[in-house]
């Protein structure tokens, strides 16, 4: 019976950690994807911060980085590699160039590797993303940001309510809608 208790006990754990669901901070009530501010705040405590900013929509990048290539025994100068990524308005690689040479793939990661393999570690190759790039070749020297439409009348209002507690929380509203709820 007690083995029953436990097997339900972390199945409902379990569920409840991937639901678009979960209590109030400070309380017991539930809040759901798709509820409204003006409800959430009624429902839940008030938040220890809030950020209120309109989403302009993402637009082109160049991303510099300045690589140190691997050491050269026979040449004791050592320069670096510029490397430029550039991304499209979907935040994916369009280009990727090293010294004024495009590729559709390179290393840039901390430990070089010599090879043409794509999946060899620290490797970014056109279509990746923002993410992806940052994550392996951490973040660049300097950002050339493309235009963005100034003032758009149809940018999504974001707001953000932040709960510090155990654990803290921020709910994320677009158009004061929830849309997110990062743990």
């Amino acid at each position: 019976m007690i083995k029953k208790f436990y097997f339900f006990s972390l199945f409902a754990i379990s569920t409840l950690a991937q639901a678009d669901f979960c209590p109030c901070p400070g309380n017991f009530n539930l809040i759901h994807i798709g509820d409204p501010l003006s409800q959430i705040l009624k429902t839940c405590c008030a938040p220890t911060s809030q950020k209120i900013y309109k989403q302009q929509p993402p637009v082109p990048q160049k991303w510099t980085y300045n690589v140190t290539p691997p050491t050269n025994p026979i040449n004791s100068i050592q320069g670096s590699v510029e490397l430029i990524v550039t991304f499209d308005e979907t935040e994916k690689v369009t280009n990727i160039t090293v010294n004024a040479q495009s590729l559709t793939n390179t290393n840039c990661g901390p430990s070089s590797t010599v090879s043409f393999d794509v999946s060899t570690p620290n490797t970014i190759q056109v279509g990746n993303t923002m993410k992806t790039v940052e994550a392996i070749c951490g973040k660049p020297q300097f950002i050339q940001k493309g235009i963005s439409p100034q003032n758009n009348p149809n940018a999504p209002t974001i707001t953000e309510l932040q709960y510090v507690g155990p654990p803290p929380i921020t709910l994320v509203f677009e158009n004061a809608i929830l849309k997110e709820i990062q743990k």
